[in-house]
């Protein structure tokens, strides 16, 4: 069960209260977390912000004890590094009166954790590789590119597929892959 469905809940009753509606596009740990990958504190996503809309989720952060002193339980200040990501690709998660709460595919998030390559998102990306299940560094950069990820890094790629498979596994695919890896380098 999401831990964060009542806390949306809240949100949703406030959002009736105030007259607004919102729909936020969950990205990053959240994502993860949902995938059972890893835990999260916050909600990293894409919204229309304002005063109003950030002291609804202030004060429902506060009821459910979620806020930190940096950051709101529900942020998006994933916006300033991100492009949003089209509505086309997310899955509704939940459909509340005024409040809809979407989704990107766990692919899209490796694809933002490749943009960003901090070491948690190098952890990340070799979790979500293993996760489902890619075994070709080529196939999953075509994948990307194809999602709109046109600046990434293959070898942030291949460090994320050592994260997953081991350096063995590497060595091997450098071995078996030299001829086409020129192509890139």
């Amino acid at each position: 069960m999401d831990k964060m469905k009542p806390v949306f809940q809240a949100l949703n009753k406030e959002l009736i209260q105030e007259n607004l509606t919102l729909t936020i596009i969950c990205v990053g740990g959240y994502v993860l977390e949902y995938h059972g990958l890893r835990a999260t504190q916050d909600v990293d996503a894409f919204y229309d912000q304002n005063q109003k809309i950030n002291e609804i989720i202030a004060r429902v952060g506060k009821q459910f004890n979620l806020n930190t002193h940096e950051e709101l339980w529900l942020n998006n200040h994933v916006a300033n590094m991100n492009k949003q990501p089209p509505l086309s690709l997310c899955e509704s998660l939940y459909s509340f009166e005024n409040l809809t709460v979407l989704v990107v595919p766990i692919e899209y998030v490796l694809g933002m954790k490749m943009m960003s390559i901090r070491e948690q998102d190098l952890k990340d990306i070799g979790a979500i590789i293993k996760y489902k299940n890619f075994h070709s560094p080529f196939d999953t950069f075509k994948y990307l590119k194809d999602m709109g990820f046109d600046t990434i890094d293959l070898s942030v790629l291949l460090e994320g597929f050592s994260y997953a498979y081991g350096m063995d596994w590497l060595e091997k695919f450098f071995k078996e892959n030299q001829d086409k890896l020129r192509e890139f380098y």
